[in-house]
């Protein structure tokens, strides 16, 4: 369905036949995305339903008023130990924005006049919105980086020592600092350097999307085209590192490969075989049969990605962290860390583009509380005489 900005209002049209045309229209949508937003209107679409509301035209500002109220009664039940089905205020407001979106899409197609989302009777039905939460997100801070980076640094230079480390040793400790060097300067996100499991497109960074001699690796964005991100001197010396002593068979490979002895194994025998794998791996091991045999690996996973910083960040005891709690260096606390630290230290441009933001105002909303807490600053200094 093609749906058209130019002439009468379809306000007859069933709901779920209009998201399907917002779901066709919206084909550049991110599949984690798209899964999100699909299923969070879904549920609101058989809420109307319920009420007897069943084409686009029917929706109101009363419905959204009483799907704001639903959201604030889940809210109520998410306090309680003793009741199902219960979500938080960030939650509810990220359900009502999927709606809200779905409608604006509506009007911009002429399904409907005007977002019934954005009246002000509903909305006033909603909890209060929680704020940004950016300040109460992780941030990597420097002491924090420098610890991580300063235990990769060692835990890889010991594996050069005499003895030197098996190889399959060495290349995981060599892995790993680059990674955490990635995480912690570029300013990528986890997912577009590493697989995703929930995204076909998303298979990992290759070395054919790296060009160290000029500081730069291309990256499916956020925005699902792909787009050169930044990789400075602190990053490029642990990738040649790592590069030198990996020796890909191929540009193809991963820059950050798998090394999880099952993944290798399957992928060893369905290359050579289920008996030459087992021959090979009694007298070696998987890794080193993958590189001598030129088995690509796949790369690691987000979700093997949070391990690692999990692992090493309980093994470099990171200062700040609740380590006996589970706490741990993100993937997405090193990104933001990147770019509190250019904020407050270059400009919110070299942040911008640093993150790659669209619109400025992203990254302002992202590092208010530095505004904030300088504002503070040169209000105490403008009443310190009274």
């Amino acid at each position: 369905m093609a749906p058209s900005s130019s002439g009468p209002l379809s306000q007859g049209d069933p709901l779920e036949d209009v998201l399907v045309a917002c779901l066709e229209n919206k084909g550049t949508l991110s599949p984690n995305y798209r899964q999100n937003f699909e299923r969070v209107v879904t549920d609101w679409i058989g809420f109307c339903e319920r009420r007897d509301v069943e084409t686009i035209g029917a929706v109101t500002d009363r419905t959204m008023a009483g799907y704001a109220s639903y959201l604030a009664r889940r809210i109520e039940a998410g306090k309680s130990n003793d009741v199902d089905g219960g979500i938080t205020e960030t939650t509810a407001w990220t359900y009502y924005d999927y709606v809200s979106a779905f409608l604006s899409w509506a009007v911009k197609w002429g399904y409907i006049a005007d977002n019934p989302a954005e009246k002000a009777q509903a909305r006033d039905s909603m909890p209060d919105r929680p704020s940004s939460g950016e300040y109460d997100r992780q941030f990597w801070q420097p002491e924090q980086r420098q610890a991580i980076l300063e235990y990769v640094q060692q835990r890889a230079a010991s594996a050069y020592q005499d003895p030197v480390a098996p190889k399959p040793i060495l290349h995981k400790r060599l892995r790993d600092r680059a990674l955490v060097a990635m995480i912690a300067f570029s300013g990528v996100r986890g997912g577009e350097v590493l697989k995703d499991p929930a995204d076909s497109r998303r298979t990992g960074l290759q070395w054919s999307d790296v060009d160290l001699e000029e500081g730069v690796c291309w990256i499916l964005g956020k925005n699902q085209n792909r787009e050169p991100a930044q990789l400075p001197g602190q990053v490029v010396a642990p990738l040649e590192r790592w590069r030198g002593a990996y020796d890909p068979p191929s540009d193809a490979w991963p820059v950050f490969p798998s090394m999880h002895v099952p993944t290798l194994s399957r992928r060893i025998r369905t290359a050579l075989g289920a008996d030459e794998r087992d021959q090979l791996v009694a007298q070696h091991h998987h890794w080193e049969i993958a590189l001598e045999y030129g088995v690509t690996p796949p790369a690691i996973t987000t979700e093997g990605g949070r391990s690692v910083l999990k692992r090493l960040s309980r093994q470099a005891a990171v200062p700040g962290l609740a380590l006996e709690d589970g706490e741990y260096l993100t993937l997405h606390g090193g990104r933001r860390g990147v770019g509190e630290l250019l904020y407050r230290e270059v400009s919110h441009e070299q942040a911008q583009r640093t993150l790659r933001h669209a619109d400025p105002q992203t990254t302002s909303e992202m590092y208010s509380h530095i505004e904030t807490s300088e504002l503070a600053e040169d209000n105490t200094a403008v009443f310190e005489n009274e």
